[in-house]
């Protein structure tokens, strides 16, 4: 298997004279990034943060002119698009001047939470998301995803979220989370605004330097020798199937003290693993990007899962394994997904060992181990935002494992007249779904085609400018 990429250099022996010169300036930069810690802590919450613009990858730019992306598109030019993808991930995964409780927060952890937003348009805070400080990280949620495919698939179901070890928090950049308080797009009475009869209806677009994100994080408790037992994607199954996280039987352990070695991972995948398997299978906690949890998370995680198991507590860690990340820097936004990979040179569909390639040198130590997929368009070739088709259409693929792995046929309530076959969550595409966000909720579809203008699916509806985070968040009585 590839090498995960490691926070610390190995190579040894270097030149005495260029030593001197890199620990002065590695010790220049300690004391700096010490000094802003501390500064930060001064100041009370947490200031959301703005994209970064130092991030020094040649060509990359944010937000992106929406007619270079649009030429990308129209040349199918998917390895630009990868590396914008990667661009983004580089910029949001940068670390921040903003502490909480010790740690310093990555660029996205500083973000508002869309519950937070939802709460401030409750209160007619119209400014609330344009200079609010946050007072602590966002709370970790079960996926609103998990909960709408099960609804899709049965109205009646009962949501028995002690099943869940995946847990997301959904956020906004200060673009967007401005923008989302300033139109209190989140309240019924405005919604209901935009409606119009017999026709479609449709919120404002959001700008074009908005950022939507959902960090996806595993919730495991270490054993008694400190390894976290963590479910890693093996690839996509032929042929296509339900395949959820608890289906993959495939594992790595992560150290939570860091004494691993091991820069070889080779997973476990039998029911009881031999000593040196496990071994063979170890990595450390810091080749993950990570969060340590408050009491108040502890409490979230212990009220939704089995009461027989042993219970979490401030101080223990929950895993980044996946993230949705969309940018409206085009009418139907970018969309890209990360997820863990402990071959992260060579990683499994739906990225790929020519994603992987392009990743830059900017993105390094943990967040080097993650892969990418993107659905800047639904089909190939690129179509219209309305009057498009995808008769003759190479269809685009693009879904995270965590996330949609384990939707099966009953969660697609929205036929595929593209290709019948596609059943199942491994045959999605982020941004066919995400156009079918509307207000009262038309469903899911797999990857295909989606015509904005199309009144079979949207006659009477208000269209949410592709975000399901509004959806899930719509304060009834506002």
């Amino acid at each position: 298997m590839k090498t995960l990429h490691k926070t610390k250099a190995m190579a040894i022996g270097i030149a005495l004279t260029a030593l001197g010169i890199t620990s002065l300036v590695s010790c220049k930069k300690e004391k700096a990034e010490e000094a802003n810690a501390k500064l930060a802590a001064i100041v009370p919450g947490i200031k959301p943060q703005e994209f970064p613009s130092n991030l020094n990858i040649p060509g990359f730019n944010f937000p992106e002119d929406s007619t270079a992306i649009y030429g990308w598109l129209n040349k199918a030019d998917t390895a630009s698009i990868a590396r914008h993808a990667w661009g983004l991930w580089a910029g949001i995964t940068q670390k921040s001047n903003q502490v909480y409780n010790g740690d310093s927060l990555m660029v996205f952890e500083t973000w508002m939470g869309v519950k937070e937003l939802a709460k401030m348009a409750a209160d007619g805070n119209k400014q609330g998301g344009c200079d609010q400080i946050k007072k602590q990280r966002t709370p970790l949620n079960v996926p609103k995803q998990f909960v709408h495919g099960m609804l899709f698939a049965n109205k009646k179901a009962v949501i028995d979220s002690t099943k869940f070890k995946v847990f997301e928090t959904v956020a906004y950049n200060p673009a967007a989370a401005c923008f989302a308080t300033e139109n209190l797009i989140f309240n019924q009475s405005v919604l209901n605004q935009y409606q119009v009869k017999d026709g479609i209806g449709k919120i404002p677009d959001f700008p074009a330097a908005a950022i939507t994100t959902k960090p996806t994080y595993y919730a495991g408790k270490p054993d008694n020798n400190g390894f976290i037992k963590v479910p890693v994607w093996p690839g996509t199954p032929n042929p296509a199937k339900v395949y959820g996280y608890n289906d993959w039987q495939t594992f790595v352990y992560a150290d939570i003290n860091n004494k691993q070695s091991n820069t070889n991972i080779t997973p476990v995948t039998t029911a009881n693993p031999t000593p040196a398997q496990i071994k063979a299978a170890s990595c450390n906690l810091s080749d993950f990007l990570y969060m340590k949890i408050d009491q108040k998370t502890a409490a979230y995680l212990n009220e939704h899962q089995n009461k027989k198991e042993d219970q979490f507590k401030a101080g223990d860690y929950v895993l980044l394994m996946a993230m949705h990340v969309g940018t409206k820097e085009i009418s139907n936004w970018t969309w890209q997904t990360y997820f863990w990979s402990y071959n992260p040179e060579t990683p499994f569909t739906p990225s790929s060992t020519f994603l992987a390639k392009l990743r830059p040198k900017q993105i390094k130590g943990a967040a080097a181990n993650y892969a990418v997929s993107t659905s800047y368009t639904m089909v190939w070739p690129n179509q219209p935002i309305t009057g498009g088709t995808d008769k003759g259409a190479k269809p685009m693929i693009s879904f995270n494992p965590y996330l949609e792995g384990s939707f099966g046929p009953g969660t697609f309530n929205i036929p595929n007249n593209y290709n019948k076959t596609y059943q199942y969550g491994v045959q999605t595409n982020c941004m066919t779904c995400h156009a079918l966000a509307t207000q009262i909720g038309v469903g899911y579809a797999t990857d295909q085609y989606i015509d904005m203008k199309d009144m079979k699916l949207f006659k009477n509806q208000v269209q949410l400018d592709f975000a399901w985070s509004i959806q899930s968040n719509i304060n009834k009585t506002k």
